[in-house]
């Protein structure tokens, strides 16, 4: 019952390019409920920052320092709080820009990163394109191009992106980027052996473990190898505890092979979007009484974030797992998975949609679903479970 974190994974690859990342190597192993594990900007200190910075941009408009920390502010709590809102009016922050036909290289990725927040994955390519044909050898927007192209299932294309990173002297990452793809295509040996050899190999830093122990993780669930996946997603949070992508792959991997009561003290209190939609599917697994308060919160977050229309495909599937695993309707979860893979094409969204059809008893859905994940080069054992032996 994973659900995957679309492409929130770029901002850590990109981090890792730009830094080197450090944290303690110990395990994330609170030791009550009330352990405060990770402490996060209050919505206070959002508000008074940005106010400051809104101060700064309307007296010099084209202040890049500025508009590019207004911009990254307001998607840090785009993300946080699942509200697409927000990531337009970070977009807005760079619209002094909107007409210069050569901006700051840095606008442009920003302006890329936001147009994929906000499921527009052809605005971001263009974005990106256009950057590289002014520096072709710019690894965070090669690295951003081929994770655009994968999420659209573009595999292909991915893998030119991905290719071009060795040439933009990061030959490491370009390893990484073509085993995902690899791994993808369900040819998982051979991408084991290659992230394995990586998890070797310099940069040996916790960011860059945690990356590949998370890819690790995430090929050995398609492949239908649970508890391999578990291995590596706890190696990863290991790696770097304070991860939240890899705290939450576990927290999905957990909820995959109904370790309920592991998976709710690892969310704690999380009150992020990923965090609050998967409290409020444990707790209704185990029947907690906070599971209606729960519950309510997520959907009053998705009816808050969903004034705009847009917003519905942005967040459609997770409004697609909220229906299904929460709300038990299935039928609409069918109809927001359905919608979410016109644009979004990552392995969870097929499954999503494929668990949604399942429990419609919509058998032409499940056919359709096999169907497109096949036409893109998708393997995946959980698509197709008498294939799980083949796969691994």
């Amino acid at each position: 019952m994973s659900v995957g974190r679309a492409c929130r994974r770029v901002p850590a690859w990109l981090g890792l390019l730009a830094v080197a990342c450090s944290a303690q190597a110990a395990a994330l192993r609170p030791a009550s409920d009330d352990e405060i594990v990770e402490t996060l900007p209050t919505l206070g200190t959002y508000v008074s920052e940005q106010r400051a910075l809104r101060r700064q941009l309307s007296a010099q408009p084209r202040d890049a320092k500025a508009a590019l920390a207004l911009s990254r502010s307001l998607l840090e709590r785009a993300r946080h709080d699942g509200d697409a809102r927000l990531a337009g009016q970070a977009l807005g922050a760079l619209r002094a820009w909107e007409a210069d036909p050569a901006p700051p290289a840095e606008i442009r990725l920003q302006r890329a990163t936001l147009r994929q927040y906000l499921h527009d994955f052809e605005g971001a390519a263009a974005e990106l394109q256009a950057l590289l044909a002014a520096t072709p050898r710019q690894p965070q927007a090669l690295l951003t191009l081929a994770t655009v192209y994968r999420v659209q299932g573009r595999y292909a294309d991915s893998d030119a992106a991905c290719a071009r990173l060795a040439d933009a002297g990061q030959p490491l990452y370009a390893q990484a980027c073509q085993a995902e793809n690899q791994a993808l295509r369900g040819e998982n040996e051979a991408a084991r052996r290659r992230l394995d050899a990586l998890l070797a190999a310099p940069p040996g830093n916790p960011g860059w473990r945690a990356w590949i122990h998370t890819t690790l993780g995430e090929l050995e669930t398609r492949a239908g190898r649970p508890d391999a996946a578990l291995a590596q997603f706890r190696a990863a949070l290991q790696a770097q505890p304070d991860d939240a992508y890899a705290r939450i792959a576990l927290v999905d991997a957990l909820i995959d092979t109904r370790a309920w009561a592991e998976a709710e003290r690892l969310l704690g209190n999380d009150d992020s979007e990923a965090g609050l939609l998967r409290r409020a599917v444990v707790a209704r697994a185990l029947g907690s009484a906070d599971a209606a308060r729960l519950q309510g919160t997520v959907a009053a977050r998705y009816a808050q974030a969903g004034l705009r229309p847009e917003a519905v495909a942005v967040h459609a599937r997770e409004r697609a797992r909220f229906a299904l695993d929460v709300e038990a309707a299935p039928t609409r979860a069918l109809a927001l998975a359905r919608l979410n893979l016109k644009s979004q094409r990552e392995a969870i969204d097929f499954v999503v949609m494929q668990r949604a059809a399942t429990a419609a008893g919509d058998a032409a859905a499940q056919t359709e679903v096999v169907a497109l994940a096949r036409q893109i080069g998708l393997r995946d054992a959980r698509l197709e479970p008498a294939s799980a032996g083949n796969a691994q």
